[in-house]
């Protein structure tokens, strides 16, 4: 298997490497198969960047991240319709 160097400053977060550095121990892989196994993910899947994206910026923690998902772009009065329906 031949192998390509990305980029001689390919850098990563610390604190995130450390963090999924414990859930890759947990599951017996390493960094380099972990990202070997998602771009072979995306390849067969590509919509799943912008499922791991979306998840990526989901807030967490707090009150507001709850609500992540659940408000869309309808107006008052589709909303006011919708909770009303819901009522019923």
């Amino acid at each position: 298997m031949s192998t390509l160097t990305v980029r001689k400053n390919f850098k990563f977060d610390k604190e995130l490497v450390d963090k999924i550095g414990t859930i890759l121990q947990e599951k017996n892989l390493n960094f380099t198969q972990f990202l070997s196994h998602y771009f072979q993910a995306v390849i067969k899947e590509p919509t799943l960047i912008d499922t791991v994206e979306k998840k990526s910026k989901q807030r967490t923690g707090s009150f507001i991240g709850i609500l992540d998902g659940q408000i869309g772009d309808m107006g008052y009065k589709e909303m006011k319709k919708s909770y009303n329906e819901n009522l019923s």
